[in-house]
């Protein structure tokens, strides 16, 4: 096999080349003005590795697969295209009266105790760009009032007139009948031809999501429209340099459904938050690769942390409303939480409140934390680390770039320890222990609220500062095993290397599967079927266009159930191919009950009460050929004389408990397996371990690493 992985992060691009029997990892400084170029830096620097020339590898690759940070930066950056909305009469002010929750939609945990002195977010379309159009489909999608072309026409030369260069058409209840969004566009290609026009993007709501909700459906829409010209600029530079380099294959893109798709099949919202749900991937085959099926996710980049979990093997948890930036929307993703606690993020002092304040800003890799210097001049929790000894400033990033440790000390002063009357050493553990216990706490309320106790997982750490780290939040959660995986510094990499080729499809129903007050059974099968029929054709034509044989596609079904008028849902598998009979719709109410009780407690069912069904999801996949992370199961050495780590040949004063100690320093290209008492440091050419007092380093013959308390 030989494929490149790339996952581009705020501040470094890491890379996974597969070539044969070799897999080289590989990072670059992310280049934000350019990504292609930090893109093809990470790419020669594995070709230089494997001795052979860039377009050698880019001829005879598989594939190139690619998580991007391009919508999610302009989104961030609100550098996207000027937006006009095209939607039903009496409905153009809904993105910007929301729900009453919208609000608090975005904020931390810290703004959202003050709701009454949020704003709303400022909408994406601004008043005077949205438009109403005199029509209607009422939800079962039949046309009550047909719209008028002449009318279409006005809208939209006014639209071009006032320099909208995106078109978002979000109609009501075109989830059931797109008929009026299909004539708006084609009024549109018949008014402004694409020579007239160009190549403004016209974004139908239907396409986007099948869910209903206007609210979140409008915010799905209106952002693809806005960052569709960033994303296929972006995209296409990029595609243009990998063909000029000997690419001739489709870009694929991750997906954040934790899929693969290639460019042409891709919404530029689906690749928000990728490269974290690639590690989310990877995190599930080495959980079944190593024999622990419970694990919480961290993966600390240079810029956030990001938290996900695989409990019982499986990456079960979706976020089917979540949020992006401050809009809530209706497309399904894999569930993660993000906060600004990377190795980039910004420190501050808050003199009022007494406390030290960690990101959500960042430092990113131009100019980047102060001891890149690069012109940086802020603390970072990268420079903390270089105070405290854990960092070697000559051997970061394997000695490719070194560090200034007086530039940190400097930042860290000025930032820290001046404000808060102390010594640049202990503002720099007093930021350290924020750092990880901010990161502790988040991780316990995502894992308690999913129903879970964090002290039956280990944690699984990667990402390029997650090992500095991990032992100081998992001691403050009471866990006893972190787990660092190989490829741990490029691990969202890696995943994007290892996912299925896969599309997701949704349609909103209204189908009451349980009547309580007649105490009767839904019976309109072939309803249920045609829908699922439509929704895997849909999926299966896509791989199809991506040139896999429909053999190859596989399904599956999941339906969104609740106990009568219930607003929240409960995701159930359809346990059967197709509902032909009472003891199939039995069978599905069966599974529905089982999540039920699992989710909110077998005392919370409501058995005499309707059950209705809302949402029929199809996931259609071809499973890709996947390469193993640990080459096995690994063969841990902790309970018994296996080999022992060479003697360290150096020490360094770290901080550890209160003060510095002389901590002795291990090369982990040095040895191949073995076990160390700490405290002590191992230093790997992407990242630094630190294995605090208390705990035992522990390296497989398999490339694994096991940090354990005693």
């Amino acid at each position: 096999m030989k494929r490149v992985s790339v996952d581009i992060g705020g501040t470094f691009t890491d890379g996974v080349v597969t070539w044969g029997d070799d897999r080289i990892e590989t990072k670059a400084p992310t280049t934000h003005h350019d990504l292609t170029e930090g893109f093809m830096n990470a790419l020669e620097a594995a070709a230089d590795r494997l001795e052979v020339g860039v377009e050698t590898i880019l001829e005879e690759v598989d594939s190139v697969r690619y998580g991007t940070t391009l919508g999610t930066n302009a989104l961030i950056e609100r550098s996207g295209e000027r937006v006009g909305l095209i939607t039903t009469e009496g409905h153009e002010d809904a993105i910007q009266i929301g729900r009453g929750r919208q609000y608090g939609d975005g904020l931390s945990i810290v703004e959202q105790n003050d709701i009454p002195g949020a704003d709303r977010p400022e909408p994406i379309v601004p008043s005077k760009h949205r438009y109403g159009l005199r029509e209607r489909v009422d939800y079962k999608g039949d046309a009550l009032m047909e719209p008028d072309r002449e009318e279409i026409r006005e809208i939209v030369n006014d639209l071009v007139d006032d320099g909208v260069r995106a078109i978002a058409v979000v109609l009501l209840n075109s989830t059931a009948n797109p008929a009026h969004e299909l004539l708006v566009e084609e009024v549109i290609q018949e008014e402004y031809p694409s020579n007239v026009l160009g190549s403004t993007p016209v974004i139908l709501s239907h396409r986007v999501t099948g869910k209903n909700g206007e609210y979140m459906r409008s915010n799905a829409t209106v952002i693809n429209a806005y960052l569709h010209r960033t994303m296929r600029e972006g995209l296409q530079d990029m595609q243009a340099v990998l063909r000029e380099n000997g690419y001739e294959k489709p870009l694929q893109l991750v997906h954040n459904t934790s899929g693969m798709a290639q460019l042409g099949k891709t919404y530029a919202i689906q690749t928000m938050h990728a490269g974290p749900v690639a590690g989310l991937g990877a995190a599930q085959q080495l959980a079944e690769e190593l024999g622990d099926e419970n694990l919480i996710t961290t993966d600390m980049g240079g810029t956030s942390f990001d938290i996900g979990a695989v409990t019982e093997g499986e990456v079960s948890l979706y976020d089917y409303e979540p949020i992006i930036d401050r809009w809530m929307i209706n497309i399904p993703m894999v569930y993660m939480k993000t906060i600004g606690a990377g190795g980039g993020s910004v420190l501050s002092y808050n003199s009022a409140e007494d406390v030290v304040s960690v990101g959500p800003e960042s430092a990113g890799s131009d100019p980047g934390p102060a001891c890149y210097n690069r012109g940086g001049r802020r603390a970072t929790v990268t420079d903390v680390d270089v105070v405290l000894g854990y960092i070697n400033p000559d051997y970061f990033w394997g000695g490719e770039l070194a560090l200034e440790r007086r530039l940190a000390e400097r930042a860290v002063r000025r930032d820290l320890a001046e404000p808060m009357g102390v010594s640049v050493e202990e503002a720099a553990a007093t930021a350290r222990q924020i750092v990880d216990t901010k990161a502790a706490q988040t991780i316990f309320n995502e894992i308690s609220l999913q129903g879970y106790d964090p002290r039956n997982f280990s944690v699984l750490s990667y990402g390029g500062a997650g090992p500095t780290h991990a032992c100081g939040y998992a001691e403050e959660l009471d866990i006893q095993q972190v787990i660092i995986p190989p490829f741990s510094p490029v691990l969202s990499a890696a995943g994007a290397g290892n996912l299925d080729q896969m599309h997701m499809y949704e349609q909103s129903v209204y189908m009451n599967i349980f009547n309580g007050e007649s105490q009767s059974y839904f019976d309109d099968y072939d309803r249920f079927n045609s829908i699922v029929e439509q929704l895997k054709k849909e999926g299966k034509e896509d791989l199809e266009d991506e040139g896999y044989p429909a053999e190859k596609v596989e399904h599956t079904v999941e339906v969104d159930m609740h106990y009568g008028v219930q607003l929240q849902t409960t995701t159930t598998e359809v346990p059967v191919d197709t509902l032909d009979s009472k003891e199939d719709l039995l069978r599905l109410i069966k599974e529905f009950r089982d999540s039920y009780g699992e989710n909110f407690g077998e005392e919370a069912h409501m058995p005499s009460s309707d059950v209705n069904l809302r949402t029929i999801r199809v996931q259609s996949y071809v499973e890709q050929p996947r390469l193993e992370y640990t080459g096995g199961s690994p063969t841990a050495v902790a309970d018994g004389g296996g080999a022992v780590a060479p003697a360290s040949t150096e020490s360094r004063a770290c901080y550890f408990d209160d003060g510095f100690v002389e901590t002795p320093v291990y090369r982990f290209t040095e040895f191949d397996h073995g076990t160390i008492e700490g405290p002590a440091i191992v230093e790997h050419p992407a990242t630094s371990i630190v294995v605090n007092d208390g705990w035992v380093f522990e390296r497989t013959d398999h490339d694994v690493t096991y940090l354990r308390q005693q």
